[in-house]
C-alpha cells in the first residue's frame, strides 16, 4: 500500500513525493523496519548483498538504518525514484539470468542502484534491459521472504518511467503517467484510468437536463465538487491510482515556491489513516500511512513528515560529502504557537 505522484510548477519545476504505507513499524522505538535518511556521495562503494558497486552519482534518500537499501530518493542529477509492492513481479535463478545475458539485482536494491549509477530516465530506458532480478529471498530478523516490487522513476525534465519485473525477473517498461500505486500491474491502472476521463475540475453546467416529457433533472445548485462526482474516494490500489492522477491533473497553475504546499495536498488524499486496513480479522496491526516525502527535483532537497507527528523534516543533498552518512528523522509535534 504505497501511492507516488508528480506535480509540475508553471515555471516547469518538478516535484514528486510518495506515500509509505507498511504494515510494520518505521520511527517507532520498536520499528520492525527502522528506517532513516541516508547520504551516498559520488565514487564510493556501496556494500551489497549480491555483488558491490561504486556510485557513480550522489545520492540522497529514506531507506533502511541496517542496510544501503532506499526506498525513496534522488541524485545529484536530479534524477528521483521509489519502489512499492507489486505482487505480480517475479524473479530467476542466476543461471537463467545468465542463459538470457541479464545482470542479476536484488529487487530491495533497485532504487539505490538506479540512482548511483543514472542520470535520466533516458538512460534508464537505454540500459534497463540489461538487468533481471535475482530469486534471493530478503533476510530481515528471523522472517525470509522475497521481495515482490515495482519501481517509478522521474528526472527533472518530467520524464518518468514505470519499471516492473513481470518477465520471469526481467523488466517490463512502461512510459508513467506520474503516478504509481500497488497491484496489480501498470498497463491494467492506465486501462482502468480511461473509465474517469469524464471527470473535472469545474462543476457542471445548471442547465436541466430533458430525459422525456416526465423527466427533466437540474444539477445540485449548493456546494463545490461536483465535476468530480464518482472520484474513487476507497483505499484500494486502483482508486488511489485514479484519485492521484486526478487531482494532480486538474491542480490550477501554480509557482515553484509553493510546489511541495501543492504535493503535501495531493498526498493528503491518498493518505491511509492508522486502522483503516487490518489483513486479518483478529489483526491488531494497522497497514498505514507510516510516511509522506516530498523532493523538490530542482534544489535536490526531501521534505518528510511521519505519521507520528506534525512537523516537517528537511534536508538537501550534499555534494561536498566524501563518506556516507546517515541521519535520524524527528518525530515531533511541534507548533507554531502564536500569543
Amino acid at each position: 500500500m504505497c501511492t507516488s505522484v508528480s506535480i509540475t510548477a508553471s515555471n516547469g519545476q518538478v516535484f514528486w513525493g510518495r506515500t509509505m504505507d507498511l504494515n510494520v513499524g518505521v520511527f517507532e522505538e520498536d520499528a520492525g523496519l527502522p528506517a532513516e535518511i541516508i547520504n551516498i556521495p559520488a565514487q564510493v562503494t556501496i556494500k551489497s548483498n549480491l555483488h558491490s558497486w561504486t556510485s557513480k552519482y550522489a545520492v540522497m534518500g529514506i531507506g533502511s538504518a541496517q542496510n544501503f537499501n532506499i526506498f525513496d530518493g534522488i541524485n545529484s542529477a536530479g534524477l528521483a525514484g521509489d519502489l512499492q509492492v507489486l505482487l505480480e513481479s517475479t524473479h530467476a535463478s542466476e543461471r537463467q539470468l545468465q542463459k538470457r545475458g541479464l545482470t542479476p539485482l536484488l529487487g530491495e536494491e533497485v532504487v539505490t542502484f538506479i540512482l548511483s549509477n543514472f542520470q535520466s530516465v533516458a538512460e534508464i530506458k537505454k540500459h534497463i534491459s540489461k538487468y533481471g532480478l535475482l530469486h534471493h529471498p530478503y533476510q530481515r530478523g528471523h522472517i525470509r521472504s522475497q521481495f515482490s516490487g515495482h519501481y517509478l522513476f522521474i528526472d527533472s525534465t518530467n520524464d518518468s518511467v514505470v519499471l516492473e519485473p513481470t518477465d520471469q525477473g526481467a523488466f517490463r517498461i512502461y512510459d508513467s503517467v506520474g503516478v504509481m500505486t500497488n497491484s496489480p500491474e501498470y498497463y491494467w491502472h492506465l486501462t482502468n484510468l480511461r473509465n474517469y476521463v469524464n471527470l473535472s475540475s469545474h462543476n457542471p453546467h445548471k442547465k436541466k437536463t430533458v430525459y422525456n416529457n416526465r423527466l427533466a433533472l437540474s444539477p445540485i445548485a449548493t456546494g463545490t465538487g461536483y465535476g468530480m462526482l464518482g472520484l474513487p474516494g476507497d483505499y484500494t490500489s486502483p482508486s488511489r491510482f485514479v484519485r492521484a492522477a486526478i487531482l494532480a491533473n486538474n491542480l490550477d497553475p501554480f509557482p515553484a515556491t509553493l510546489g511541495i504546499n501543492q504535493l503535501f495536498s495531493v498526498l493528503k488524499s491518498v493518505t491511509v489513516p492508522q486502522g483503516i486496513q487490518h489483513g486479518l480479522r483478529n489483526s491488531q496491526v494497522s497497514d498505514h500511512s507510516r510516511y509522506w516525502v516530498g523532493y523538490d527535483l530542482s534544489a535536490r532537497r526531501l521534505y518528510v513528515q511521519p505519521c507520528l507527528g506534525l512537523a516537517v523534516n528537511t534536508c538537501r543533498l550534499d555534494l561536498q560529502q566524501t563518506h556516507i552518512t546517515r541521519r535520524q528523522i524527528q518525530v515531533s509535534n511541534q507548533v507554531l504557537e502564536l500569543n
